[in-house]
C-alpha cells in the first residue's frame, strides 16, 4: 500500500514548497527512485523546472517537464497534466488537489505551507488518505 508523508513549511509561499521539493528530490535521487512531481499548473511546473536547474550553482538535477502527449522516460518528470503509467516509485505533489493516480506510487509526498487555502486542501487530502487506511506521516520543516 502507498506510504504518504505530509511535509509542511513553517513559512508561506511557493518558494518554500519548491525548496522542500528540491530537498525531497535530492533524497530520492540518492535512493535511486524514479520521481514524478505533480503541480497545479504550467507556471508552477516551469518555476520548479528553473529551480531544479539553478538551485545549486555547481550541480543540477536532470529532469524533464512533460505533458500527456509526450513521455521522455526521464527518472524525474514534472507535469500538471501528465499521468504516469509505469515507473511509479515516488510522487511529489505540489498541487492542492489529490492526483487521481496517486495509488500507483510506492511513496507520496504532499507538500504544504502555512497559506490557509493550501492547509485546508491538505487537511482534506489527509482525511481522505486516513479514512482509506493509508500509512501517513507528518513533518513540519
Amino acid at each position: 500500500m502507498t506510504e504518504i508523508n505530509f511535509y509542511v513549511s513553517k513559512d508561506e509561499g511557493l518558494q518554500q514548497r519548491l525548496a522542500i521539493a528540491y530537498r525531497l528530490v535530492n533524497q530520492a535521487v540518492q535512493r535511486q527512485l524514479i520521481i514524478h512531481i505533480h503541480t497545479d499548473c504550467e507556471e508552477t511546473s516551469l518555476k520548479l523546472d528553473d529551480y531544479l536547474w539553478t538551485k545549486e550553482g555547481s550541480s543540477f538535477i536532470p529532469h524533464s517537464v512533460t505533458s500527456n502527449h509526450e513521455n521522455n522516460y526521464q527518472e524525474i518528470t514534472i507535469s500538471h497534466e501528465f499521468e504516469p503509467i509505469t515507473n511509479c516509485d515516488y510522487l511529489i505533489n505540489l498541487s492542492n488537489q489529490r492526483p487521481a493516480f496517486f495509488s500507483r506510487f510506492s511513496k507520496v509526498a504532499e507538500i504544504l505551507d502555512t497559506n490557509e487555502e493550501i492547509l485546508t486542501a491538505g487537511r482534506k487530502r489527509y482525511s481522505f488518505y486516513r479514512d482509506r487506511g493509508y500509512t501517513l506521516g507528518y513533518y513540519q520543516l
